[in-house]
């Protein structure tokens, strides 16, 4: 079993993720506007739509599309405690404003397939060595050859080191016509009917997840704080020993990234290739500019094979 030290999270940057969170959004299309990460740390909070029709709305315009979106989740919330309560006529009445409200996130942006209604942000992480991370792997592999599935994931919950971020979204095609025939069914006196339509309908809640991956974060800003002073003539000694140090770094976490399985096999090789090439090439006094733009395109390049391939 992973020891103590393994399981225990520990806190990180949200300034050094700032840029990769960013730019993980823009791979998932989702754009999540602050984070603030701790160990097993949730957070509920509004979101922005980030379907395209929505995304060159004004952040006003976001905020309008949100409060529709959330207070007809809560309608129908409300029609379902109302129903149970034998007030068909109450429940009659949330499912008419939540279908309005939906109606007006409709009309303003009618391509818009899914509207947001919910963030959860969960960050785990790992203390422990690439070896410790890689004796556990083993041992997990030799609990699957012997059939024991359980034993294994058992061993391998508690390897991530990442932050989630979960958007739910209604999907505009669908829930609205739901609302509309729960309704109907109400009217004709068949509150069963009703409630069901209105549960299949919360099931059908859409959940959209991005993974960052802790150790590909704290490489790409070692990498960041690396490229003033590999792009710098005439470094000091005390600079080259900081532009070392943070290749150094950046090594340490790509190599942990890849322990813990992030991205692909050939993606974190090209990475530590690419760190030790930098180091190459600004050896010594040696400088020159767009020496790293092949690793921030490898870093693209990781972020996307790190992203669930199902959401679900």
């Amino acid at each position: 079993m992973m020891d103590k030290a393994m399981k225990t999270n520990r806190y990180f940057s949200t300034a050094a993720l700032a840029g990769f969170l960013l730019a993980t959004a823009a791979c998932s299309g989702s754009a999540p506007e602050d984070v603030r990460a701790a160990p097993a740390n949730r957070q509920h909070n509004a979101t922005p739509a980030h379907d395209g029709a929505a995304a060159t709305a004004s952040p006003t315009r976001h905020g309008d599309l949100l409060k529709e979106a959330v207070d007809a989740l809560r309608e129908t919330q409300n029609a379902l405690a109302a129903i149970d309560r034998g007030r068909f006529d109450q429940a009659i009445a949330a499912l008419e404003r939540g279908t309005g409200k939906l109606e007006i996130v409709l009309a303003r942006t009618p391509s818009l397939a899914l509207a947001p209604v919910d963030t959860a942000v969960e960050t785990r992480d790992v203390l422990g060595s690439v070896e410790r991370v890689q004796e556990v792997r083993e041992q997990a592999r030799h609990a699957l050859d012997r059939g024991r599935l359980q034993e294994a994931r058992r061993l391998i919950g508690d390897l991530a080191s990442e932050t989630v971020i979960s958007v739910s979204n209604l999907p505009l095609a669908t829930y609205p016509t739901a609302l509309k025939q729960a309704a109907a069914a109400l009217h004709q006196g068949k509150p069963q009917e009703a409630k069901a339509v209105l549960e299949t309908a919360l099931s059908t809640i859409v959940v959209e997840r991005t993974i960052i991956p802790l150790p590909l974060a704290r490489a790409e800003q070692a990498i960041a704080q690396a490229k003033g002073l590999a792009e710098k003539a005439n470094r000091t000694a005390a600079e080259n020993e900081r532009l070392r140090a943070s290749l150094a770094a950046a090594r340490t976490e790509l190599r942990f990234g890849q322990a813990l399985g992030y991205a692909t096999e050939q993606d974190m090789k090209d990475l530590l290739a690419a760190v030790d090439e930098i180091e190459r090439k600004t050896s010594g006094q040696q400088h020159g500019t767009n020496l790293l733009d092949r690793i921030e395109r490898l870093f693209t390049s990781a972020r996307q094979a790190s992203q669930p391939q199902n959401a679900s």
